[in-house]
């Protein structure tokens, strides 16, 4: 056997494709790249190439050290933010998920330096580097490190500080001189915002309306169009045959529904109020200026002319004119951004649970002017003007499903014990994203000074929908790379896909006690199947169904034996709204149990009654050292068994927090000793220590219970006296 011990970490990626620019004192640098983040389904370069130094212990004592590559995991994004190294190496190595489908989680992309006499939390530490480490340091003499305290939890580095110490007290003396290393931040809504106006830089943002007619950006995955264009608007041509068209590679489509989850074959998204980001775009093609030679005939001779036609684009326009969802015409709300709150009154407009559809309307309307006529030096000349009007209407439909969580409610039962307090969570209608059911995001639960969250089993990944642009002029077609980074030309078009893990329990831990969390019962209502996720994200919890559950319980055991506490309770579904919530709190109340031994009988009597000894009947009594292993107590609290060993020892377990009871009672012990039992006639101490411990278990509390005396005193008075 190995047993591996993991003794520091270091990051390693692959060859050229991580660097972390080192922070200069001052100068802010950019990290674009953080946005990887962003895009779970995207190539991790660094993936499998995080190197951790272990040591390993072999059976024959040697020990080793030596470096593994280990695989990382999924980190979940939360709503706070995070610092640009952790980003830049979660999205070089890893994928980033979120549990639920709300607030304006950041991403950070540039380094920030804040005066440390600015910064808005004052409180920082200095750690002296013995081993003067001039590459951990943050002062300028190279023996501290220093650094603050961000109101997220981390610290942040300062530099340039000058560490002296004052008063006995290592301090910095120059916080006017000192800089705070932190960072600035977008938030992932800003991101999508900036995904949708990349997209409408040639038309709805264009800077002209030619620059808006010359090019149509279109969005691809692998070179696959993600929304179809098409061509239309047809006139047709002048001297020549056929027909030609002037729109070309125009499209309308859907990057994103917010807040939203693509989930099997369509977006969800809550009831009370979405949004939809719509890109668009198309180019206006004008047919070629033409001519011909032709001839004409005056009397016997032929002259020579020339047939000749000429273009010119009047008017273009195109917008979209509507989007719907159901019976609602959202509102436009910005370029590229639809919402279903009414801007005139800034109400929201709700659509009830169900299926709909929600289709963009994308109209764009030409005026062609067509000059043609015949030039001739002898032959008749004329000419005409010719105005043609053409409208092109295309949609794009997505379907979507609006729920929320009016039907689901949460009641949470607590079983106060000193130690060990029972939480049962109890949910009450659908769950997960059926139909009508917004899903659960977690379960608070606050006893005292501990607090617990459950955790739904639902896991959001952000992913890239496309991989290039596609800018196609009437020269040609140039692919543009879509981009991660904070500056990138064309964004990569992002939405939620879902993928179910599991419920699982966390724990705050307070500084001065230790809590943990042991599951003691469960009652399963249905399974969620795994939901195909790109094959570029580790998700192996995603492999197999996930339970949801009626009722999830377990023990909550701490340090803490206070009984009495506060309680709360508060649930909230995917989208950040309040679940109905309920809480109910059982407290356990003590019980005693008495053991009295009838010597001439040979039999044991047990009481079982509260603190104020009011008899408690119906209650379970297992014993050592009884002719039984268990008896009920009457309606008197009381029971009477038969006593085979030397000591009789009872035990009630407390009352199950399952059962139904208008009380509940803690567990108690009792014995009690029997001298009939002892054997006679033993010549030996030991003889009378096997008499008296029938079972090793008990061994501890007949030392405590001074049975050890008693047995000594009783084998001195009845041994046979010594011969002299």
């Amino acid at each position: 056997m190995v047993l591996i011990i993991v003794s520091s970490a270091v990051i390693g990626a692959a060859a050229g494709a991580l660097v972390i620019p080192n922070p200069e004192p001052g100068v802010e640098k950019h990290y674009d790249d953080t946005f990887r983040v962003l895009a779970s389904n995207d190539r991790d370069p660094g993936r499998s190439s995080q190197t951790v130094g272990v040591y390993e212990y072999a059976d024959n004592g040697s020990i080793t050290a030596v470096n593994r590559t280990v695989v990382t995991q999924p980190v979940q994004l939360w709503d706070s933010n995070i610092q640009s190294r952790d980003a830049l190496v979660i999205a070089n190595e890893s994928d980033m998920y979120q549990s639920g489908l709300h607030g304006f989680v950041q991403i950070p992309y540039r380094d920030r330096w804040t005066p440390l006499t600015d910064w808005w939390n004052t409180e920082f530490r200095i750690l002296p580097l013995y081993s003067a480490d001039p590459s951990r340091a943050t002062s300028t003499d190279g023996h501290y490190t220093v650094e603050v305290r961000h109101p997220n939890g981390w610290w942040n580095p300062v530099y340039n500080a000058e560490v002296e110490r004052v008063d006995g007290n290592l301090t910095v003396t120059n916080p006017d001189e000192a800089l705070v290393l932190s960072s600035y931040y977008s938030t992932v809504i800003d991101r999508k915002i900036q995904i949708v106006e990349g997209l409408l830089q040639h038309s709805a943002m264009a800077p002209s309306p030619a620059a808006a007619r010359s090019t149509s950006s279109v969005p691809t995955r692998n070179g696959s169009e993600v929304f179809p264009t098409t061509d239309g608007a047809s006139v047709g041509l002048q001297w020549r045959p056929g027909s030609h068209e002037l729109v070309r590679d125009a499209y309308v489509g859907n990057i994103d529904v917010a807040p939203g989850v693509w989930y099997r074959g369509r977006y969800i998204t809550p009831s009370w109020q979405l949004s939809t980001y719509v890109p668009w775009d198309y180019r206006v093609d004008v047919p070629s200026d033409y001519s011909e030679s032709g001839s004409c005939t005056i009397g016997n001779n032929t002259y020579s002319l020339t047939r000749w036609a000429d273009y010119r684009l009047l008017d273009s326009d195109a917008e979209v004119v509507n989007v719907t969802a159901g019976n609602i015409s959202l509102d436009y709300a910005r370029p590229g951004m639809w919402t279903t709150v009414n801007l005139t009154s800034s109400a929201p407009r709700r659509l009830p649970p169900g299926r709909y559809d929600l289709t963009a309307t994308l109209r764009i309307e030409t005026e062609l002017e067509t000059h043609y006529g015949v030039s001739s030096a002898r032959c008749s000349e004329w000419d005409s003007i010719r105005t043609t009007n053409r409208t092109v209407e295309l949609q794009y439909t997505v379907p979507i499903e609006t729920v929320n969580s009016d039907d689901l409610s949460v009641d949470v039962q607590v079983y106060d014990r000193p130690g060990r307090d029972v939480v049962s969570v109890n949910w009450t209608g659908e769950q997960g994203l059926a139909a009508g059911a917004a899903a659960w995001e977690d379960v608070e639960v606050q006893i005292g000074e501990k607090t617990m969250y459950v955790t739904a089993p639902w896991r959001f990944y952000s992913v890239s929908r496309n991989t290039h642009v596609e800018e196609r002029t009437s020269g040609g077609t140039t692919a543009v790379e879509a981009s991660h980074s904070y500056r990138g030309t064309y964004p990569a078009m992002l939405h939620y896909r879902m993928s179910p893990a599991n419920v699982s329990v966390l724990a705050d831990q307070p500084a001065d006690q230790h809590i943990w969390w042991n599951r003691t019962y469960v009652a399963r209502n249905r399974s969620v199947p795994a939901t195909p996720l790109p094959s570029s994200i580790i998700a192996t919890q995603n492999t197999k169904p996930t339970y949801l559950y009626d009722q999830f319980a377990g023990v909550l055991k701490s340090t803490d034996q206070v009984t009495g506490e506060s309680v709360t309770a508060e649930a909230s579904d995917v989208w950040g709204l309040p679940v109905d919530t309920s809480v109910s709190v059982t407290r356990y109340r003590e019980s005693e149990l008495t053991v009295t031994v009838n010597q001439s009988a040979g039999t044991a009597v047990v009481f079982l009654t509260s603190a104020t000894g009011l008899p408690l009947p119906g209650r379970t009594i297992t014993f050592d050292g009884a002719a039984v292993d268990s008896v009920t107590t009457g309606a008197d609290g009381r029971a009477t068994v038969d006593v085979t060993g030397t000591i009789v020892r009872a035990h009630f377990a407390g009352d199950y927090w399952r059962d139904s009871r208008p009380t509940y009672y803690l567990d108690a012990h009792g014995y009690g000793v029997s001298q009939t039992a002892f054997v006679g006639g033993a010549t030996g101490v030991l003889g009378y220590l096997s008499a008296a411990i029938s079972n090793a278990a008990i061994f501890a509390e007949w030392l405590v219970f001074g049975i050890f005396a008693l047995l000594w005193m009783r084998f001195m008075r009845e041994r046979p006296a010594s011969r002299r």
